[in-house]
């Protein structure tokens, strides 16, 4: 039998166009894969190849009353009138002494990482790859009024934003802090001043390393902000395209990995319009998706502070996260035509949920964590016909 040896370029393309969860597997094959796998390069090629399909990897991270933390997500059944089932993954922190379990407030999302935030430290983690990275923070932490966001300079740069607008709850003084994740390093950012302050519930995410939310003027006119790490400073995106309304549940999210989109429900009708633009075009905001279902049920009460959630699948159908009337539980929504919707449970029992956001894994690494130690894989061996 002849082995055949393919060029680098080609096993490195060839990869990148292989989905997260089989990539992860093929780490076991040789020394070579596993050292190609974990490239930067590769990493960047995979995510731009995957960014514009849906890969079935989508997950909501669900927080509830205790320390459990749960990565909650769809799997699709042959038949798609079909209740689909749930995929529950465990992702609580543990102590050494389990009696004290940790607190985390809030977690925010970038490319595969977790930033969780807790009240004086916080966690940078890759739960693919089990990387992790702890990080000192001021113990000043108020999880009303200070917003977090992870994002990048390059994928080997990562960047963690801490700030609180000159209004909120306990009348403090505005703050921005910007952490560089592999030297663990904050640095105070001087002379910025807030005309806006964040919507409620907080909308954060970051999308291509740069992170997004939904502020709101005096007036109340809301826009979208971005903040740009290299010019480490605020910048104002667009207006929303519809008039804010504060009994109106909205959301924003990443549409196909370079678009923006927002999410905004009447509350008298329950009807939901979804628009999107291009994160980079000097583009207006295009409507893309109307529900329309009187019977559909509100996303979530008036000012809580738990945020909405939504992605499409791969049949296109929007999957939405919403709140129980009673705020003691979350179901999971799919949308399956203009008049037909599903519900499904993302709980049992009667816990409340502390924050909710969007996860969607990779094999980005973890800046400033230890090189893997691979004495312990067991590597397969290649054949190739």
């Amino acid at each position: 039998m002849m082995s055949l040896k393919l060029p680098y370029d080609l096993e490195e393309e060839i990869l990148s166009r292989v989905p997260w969860k089989f990539l992860a597997k093929l780490r076991c094959v040789c020394k070579l894969w596993n050292s190609l796998i974990l490239e930067e390069r590769l990493n960047e090629k995979n995510l731009s190849f995957h960014m514009h399909s849906y890969s079935g990897e989508h997950r909501f991270i669900l927080k509830d009353s205790g320390p459990t933390i749960s990565a909650v997500g769809i799997e699709e059944q042959k038949n798609v009138v079909d209740p689909p089932s749930l995929i529950v993954q465990d992702f609580t922190l543990i102590k050494a002494q389990p009696c004290n379990p940790i607190r985390v407030y809030k977690t925010v999302h970038c490319d595969g990482l977790l930033l969780c935030v807790m009240d004086n430290q916080l966690l940078v983690r890759n739960p693919l790859l089990k990387e992790t990275t702890w990080i000192k923070c001021g113990s000043d932490f108020h999880e009303l009024d200070d917003a977090y966001s992870l994002g990048y300079l390059s994928h080997c740069d990562y960047r963690i934003l801490r700030f609180r607008c000159a209004s909120n709850s306990r009348n403090r003084p505005s703050r921005v802090e910007v952490c560089e994740v592999a030297s663990k390093t904050w640095k105070v950012i001087d002379n910025i001043s807030f005309d806006w302050f964040l919507s409620v519930p907080l909308s954060i995410l970051s999308l291509r390393g740069t992170p997004y939310c939904i502020g709101l003027r005096e007036d109340h006119r809301a826009f979208v902000q971005s903040y740009d790490f290299y010019k480490e400073r605020f910048q104002p995106i667009d207006d929303l395209p519809f008039s804010y309304d504060e009994m109106n549940p909205i959301a924003l999210e990443i549409y196909k990995g370079d678009r923006l989109s927002v999410l905004e429900q009447c509350h008298k009708t329950r009807k939901i319009c979804i628009w999107v633009k291009h994160w980079l075009m000097l583009t207006s905001w295009t409507k893309l998706v109307v529900v329309d279902i009187p019977e559909f049920p509100l996303i979530y009460p008036r000012l809580t502070l738990l945020s909405t959630n939504y992605y499409f699948d791969k049949n296109n159908r929007l999957v939405i996260t919403c709140n129980d009337t009673d705020m003691k539980g979350l179901s999971i929504i799919r949308v399956i035509n203009d008049k037909e919707f599903q519900v499904i449970k993302a709980n049992e029992g009667e816990c409340r949920f502390s924050f909710l956001c969007s996860y969607v894994p990779s094999l980005a690494r973890v800046p400033g964590f230890s090189k893997q130690d691979t004495s312990r894989i067991r590597w397969r061996k290649r054949r190739f016909n």
